[in-house]
């Protein structure tokens, strides 16, 4: 079956990049060597490229071209939170602020059909600072019973009464900036109407695939600060 002449594109310059001919950090053909290459349009060209930018595979630099990530897409990596370097870990304490059963379709359109779903509310302190909210999304099956106080730390909650490692879990995690910041997470973050915040969204997933908890976790960006090293 003939592809598409914009795939087309997208295929060549994959192969190449993996093939090595491109290497990371290299400049690729230019948009206008690419539309005399495949006698295409600029629109072509521009469809093929952004994609292999959403992909991960090249990124683009306005006035300079488009060149090979240097990131090694599909090698497995390791990541650290680096926080610590900003308080004392000694200083750090969590405060529940609600526990509520969660109503909301789309949250509980990301869970098995049928599962009841816990909304926990969390703000994690460096001495008197609120640095973190975190509002965590999760089957009930996995804290029944726990208490407010044990929800400070709900990893801690699971691993004693199901005898379940979260950390060990499979995961998906993104990470944004997000700006302008909602009014309640501006208010209890105590921040300015000009400060942004760190949007971290996570998926935790049993051994099985289903999913265990959905996190929104909002961080002040001078509290993030992430490594990240191949394995």
């Amino acid at each position: 079956m003939a592809i598409s002449k914009y795939e087309e594109i997208k295929q060549d310059i994959v192969k190449r990049i993996l093939s090595k001919e491109f290497q990371p950090g290299q400049k690729i053909s230019s948009e206008a060597d690419l539309k005399s290459k495949y006698n295409v349009s600029s629109t072509t060209v521009v469809k093929a490229l952004n994609e292999l930018v959403s992909e991960g595979y090249v990124h683009r630099i306005q006035g300079k071209g488009t060149f090979v990530t240097k990131a090694l897409r599909g090698s497995t990596v390791k990541y650290f939170e680096n926080d610590y370097k900003y308080y004392d870990r000694n200083d750090e304490h969590t405060e529940v602020i609600s526990i509520q059963n969660e109503s909301t379709s789309e949250i509980l359109g990301e869970f098995e059909e049928g599962i009841e779903v816990q909304k926990i509310t969390r703000l994690k302190y460096a001495k008197n600072e609120a640095i973190q909210l975190a509002v965590t999304y999760i089957d009930s099956n996995y804290i029944q019973g726990a208490s407010k106080e044990q929800l400070k730390s709900i990893y801690d909650t699971v691993r004693e009464k199901k005898n379940i490692n979260l950390f060990n879990a499979k995961f998906e995690e993104n990470f944004k900036i997000l700006f302008p910041v909602p009014d309640e997470v501006k208010n209890l973050l105590k921040l300015s109407d000009t400060e942004p915040v760190v949007l971290m969204t996570q998926k935790t997933f049993s051994n099985d695939s289903k999913l265990i908890e959905f996190i929104l976790s909002y961080k002040k960006y001078n509290y993030f600060d992430v490594t990240v090293a191949s394995v």
